[in-house]
């Protein structure tokens, strides 16, 4: 852990010399004979050329000119950067070169670069993350690496409108660059080691620049820094599938749902929901205590309900033993008593012994009224009065 740390700082350190034009081999490329393009000033150094405002004659209008010390002939990718129409990305009105150097006439942005503009929250600097993953995505789709993303090369115009700019030292992805042109504070590990450039390497760079951004922010979200570190992560294959993948979080991180580079728990994912639908979430715990509450007024319900059931099956019980007594003397009389008294008894407590089928006491009077009907049935019949003489 100490030796990357100690790797990262003292890349840093080259950077900064680098870009502060302390190294031996740099030197500023003079604006070029460029037709139809004369230099009002110089806009800015950097390592690997110079920027000049430039007016461009046949529209009037200003533009800004990159000038990068030639590679021998224009790149086909100059030609295919000039094509590129986004609008979050610099135009790039026209490119050009020679042998000793080559130049793009880009829009000329009025603003500021990311690097000295100040943030007020997280949220900004997630939201000039999206802008350049949108840029990065479309420029991807195109074949087109940019392999130079910093906050110097990202452009904060009018109305907030963030544009990416400076393709100079950008690539087609299917030639498999693998030279270490770039800032090497924002160079994807994979690449400082010789390897190839890509759209990964891509996300690294964008990844580094938003953590980097955000330091002058304050404490950011765990999901933000999550983004961020799953963006830079070391080995390729750690960070998100592409550009796109990780543009769809920085999105869900403002709309204040879960990302994938930080998977929440339950709990996190309500408190998300609740930011997201604050009445909803609202709603959402009334109805659970209201839930609570009738669960809990059924269960005090239940329990009243057994107490009385319990009680109304110890009264049935008492009174089909009661009811089965009086048959049963009953039956020892000498009077003829209608069998039609005894066959209601009897249903009556098969009704009682259908409702308690386990009551043992009301099975018993079923049986004794069942009982007292049969001997009944067996006494033999009485001559029946006529009034009152037999």
């Amino acid at each position: 852990m100490l030796q990357e740390e100690l790797t990262v700082d003292l890349r840093h350190l080259a950077a900064e010399l680098d870009e502060l034009g302390e190294n031996e081999n740099s030197h500023i490329p003079s604006f070029p004979s460029i037709p139809d393009f004369e230099p009002v000033s110089l806009l800015g150094i950097g390592g690997m050329g110079a920027v000049y405002v430039a007016r461009q004659i046949s529209l009037g209008r200003d533009v800004a000119v990159k000038v990068v010390p030639s590679r021998g002939t224009l790149p086909e990718e100059a030609r295919t950067v000039a094509q590129l129409h986004h609008p979050n990305i610099v135009q790039v009105y026209s490119a050009g070169g020679d042998a000793e150097a080559a130049w793009f006439a880009m829009e000329l942005v009025n603003g500021e670069s990311a690097d000295r503009r100040t943030f007020s929250s997280i949220e900004d600097v997630a939201r000039l993350g999206i802008a350049v993953a949108e840029a990065l995505a479309y420029a991807h789709r195109c074949g087109i690496l940019h392999r130079d993303v910093k906050p110097s090369n990202i452009f904060v115009g009018e109305s907030d409108m963030v544009k990416l700019g400076d393709f100079g030292l950008s690539c087609l992805a299917a030639d498999g660059v693998n030279d270490k042109s770039g800032t090497e504070r924002y160079m994807a590990p994979e690449v400082l080691d010789g390897g190839e450039v890509s759209e990964a390497s891509d996300q690294y760079s964008l990844g580094i620049t938003l953590r980097e951004l955000a330091e002058g922010v304050g404490s950011p979200s765990s999901d933000f820094t999550a983004i961020c570190a799953k963006a830079a992560a070391h080995n390729p294959s750690d960070r998100y599938e592409n550009v796109e993948v990780m543009l769809a979080d920085l999105r869900r991180f403002l709309a204040h749902e879960p990302v994938i580079a930080n998977p929440p728990s339950p709990l996190r994912r309500f408190r998300l929901f609740a930011r997201r639908n604050p009445l909803a979430a609202f709603g959402t715990v009334a109805a659970a205590i209201c839930l609570a509450a009738f669960v809990a007024a059924l269960a005090v319900g239940y329990i009243k309900t057994s107490q009385a059931l319990e009680a109304t099956h110890q009264e049935a019980a008492r009174a089909a033993q009661s009811l089965a007594a009086t048959m049963t003397n009953f039956d020892r009389g000498e009077r003829d008593p209608r069998d039609t008294e005894l066959r209601r008894a009897q249903e009556a407590a098969e009704a009682l012994a259908a409702r308690f089928p386990d009551d043992e006491t009301i099975k018993a009077s079923v049986e004794a009224i069942r009982k007292a009907r049969e001997r009944r049935a067996a006494l033999p019949k009485r001559p029946r009065r006529i009034n009152g003489y037999r």
